[in-house]
């Protein structure tokens, strides 16, 4: 499902005006029907709506859904907020129709003074500005945000909170309406998913408002949220008569004296997202509890009890995973890099202290193998790209490293995010119950199971990050997040 922005968004409404041969107002109509029956699906019917609307067609949306509310014989009243002089003719004609019903009661709004305290009892509906917003705002509606923010009451946004952006970040003094839950018109909008904003916004979803769907389809996008249908797209069935040399055989380094639990954790995820053989290089102190916890799994050691250090590999590799509890010994960095040199056609999954040792040595970016697949966390990637100053100027970094490498980055975070170098994907599974020891573990492992089988890194990272958030919201479902352990993940592991 593609993520849009404003240009984009109205370039999809006028395209689909003109292949379904209808009018603005009609497509208009379509959203507002959606908000409504929305509303009295899940609202309480008994309970006051009180609509704050602008002059734009986000205002206009409110109106007709004033109206409809109206004629369902509920208890409505609408603020018109008069943010300038140029009220749209859409937004005319429902006023008109409004007023002319004598059935709601219409307020101006011109000032912050004249709005009444807001009873914490009251459905809120903001529907000031939507997402074409690119404008300052007046301090007294700013003023009118924090009222409604600070209400108690239950608070819906219809496209986007009003205040908020749709390409940039609000500054520290901007006031924006801060909801229970947003409405948003048939695609998602990054704003949602990223930690600056997407805080702020707890809840959302998407209404069907009859876009084209060729029209979306179309639409150039470089943003995308991963959805089910993606997943089917990418999935490969296995051949009836295939067997355990098909699906590769894969390498997995990692593990350090205390942290040979994670090997486990992450080895048990390569096979469960089906390679058909792994062997894994561990320190001497792993022998014994990989070979009984992980029984599928090939074992062998570096010379060091405690730590991992050059080591020769007795096969060929279809893909290989390093950094799991591994430690960032200058032994254990030798290996990294010799494995890069020997290895240098075999695409790699490079994790924590893989990751750390890199960052130590940024002169050896360069030999990082191509299509490999990175998986910082925030604070690794940091310590990868640099500082950035807001969520989309990371965004910007990330996408030049990974041109500038010729690699995937898959960075973690709640709504996990890839690149490419040019397009970004954006994963819609998981949830908070998989921020637990372990769970990086996992999507290591997967993502090494599903390379090593031979699909490419941007389908391993786009299946890989979609199966593993989905396992946890299954666990989380049942369980509750809280209950949540990284071994969960492994056993609900699903590519279907």
């Amino acid at each position: 499902m593609k993520i849009l922005f404003t240009e984009q968004i109205q370039q999809a409404y006028n395209q689909t005006i003109k292949k379904q041969r209808i009018t603005r107002r009609k497509l208009m109509e379509r959203a507002s029907e959606q908000v409504f029956l929305w509303l009295q699906k899940n609202t309480d019917l008994n309970k006051k709506v009180i609509i704050y609307v602008g002059l734009g067609n986000n205002g206009s949306d409110g109106l007709a859904v004033a109206q409809m509310l109206s004629k369902a014989k509920r208890d409505v009243e609408v603020y018109i907020v008069n943010f300038n002089e140029n009220p749209t003719e859409d937004f005319l004609k429902n006023l008109g129709t409004l007023v002319r019903s004598k059935k709601v009661k219409i307020n101006d709004l011109y000032s912050c003074s004249e709005i009444p305290e807001i009873s914490p009892e009251a459905i809120v509906v903001d529907a000031i500005f939507g997402a074409g917003f690119n404008r300052y705002v007046s301090d007294w509606m700013q003023c009118i945000f924090e009222k409604i923010n600070e209400s108690g009451a239950y608070v819906v946004s219809i496209d986007i909170p009003s205040g908020l952006y749709l390409d940039r970040i609000p500054m520290s003094d901007e006031v924006f309406v801060k909801p229970n839950i947003v409405l948003t018109f048939q695609v998602p909008k990054l704003i949602f998913l990223l930690p600056e904003t997407g805080k702020y916004i707890p809840n959302w979803e998407i209404l069907d408002v009859g876009l084209e769907k060729s029209v979306l389809d179309a639409i150039n996008s470089d943003y995308e949220f991963i959805t089910e249908e993606c997943m089917s797209k990418i999935y490969k069935l296995r051949n009836k008569f295939s067997h355990k040399g098909s699906f590769g055989h894969a390498l997995l380094v990692g593990g350090s004296y205390g942290k040979v639990g994670a090997m486990v954790l992450s080895g048990t995820s390569v096979l469960r997202s089906g390679a058909g053989l792994l062997t894994i290089l561990a320190p001497k102190c792993g022998y014994e509890i990989l070979q009984t916890a992980v029984p599928e799994a090939m074992v062998i050691t570096s010379a060091g009890k405690k730590y991992l250090s050059p080591t020769e590999i007795p096969f060929e590799p279809s893909a290989i995973g390093i950094g799991v509890g591994m430690g960032t010994q200058p032994q254990t960095a030798e290996l990294l890099f010799e494995l890069f040199e020997k290895y240098s056609n075999v695409p790699f999954v490079i994790d924590a202290d893989a990751l750390n040792i890199l960052s130590q040595n940024p002169k050896e970016f360069s030999k990082i193998p191509k299509n490999s697949i990175l998986t910082p966390h925030p604070i690794e990637l940091e310590r990868l790209i640099g500082v950035w100053k807001d969520d989309f100027d990371k965004i910007e970094k990330a996408r030049k490293f990974a041109k500038k490498h010729k690699i995937i980055l898959v960075i973690k975070g709640a709504y996990t995010m890839i690149t490419d170098g040019i397009h970004l994907w954006v994963n819609s599974t998981g949830n908070a119950g998989m921020a637990t020891a372990g769970s990086g573990d996992v999507l290591t492992g997967i993502l090494l199971g599903l390379l090593s089988q031979g699909y490419s890194s941007l389908e391993s990272s786009v299946l890989g990050v979609y199966s593993h958030g989905k396992a946890g919201d299954k666990i989380a479902s049942e369980k509750g997040q809280e209950n949540l352990i990284a071994s969960d993940l492994c056993r609900e592991i699903r590519l279907q």
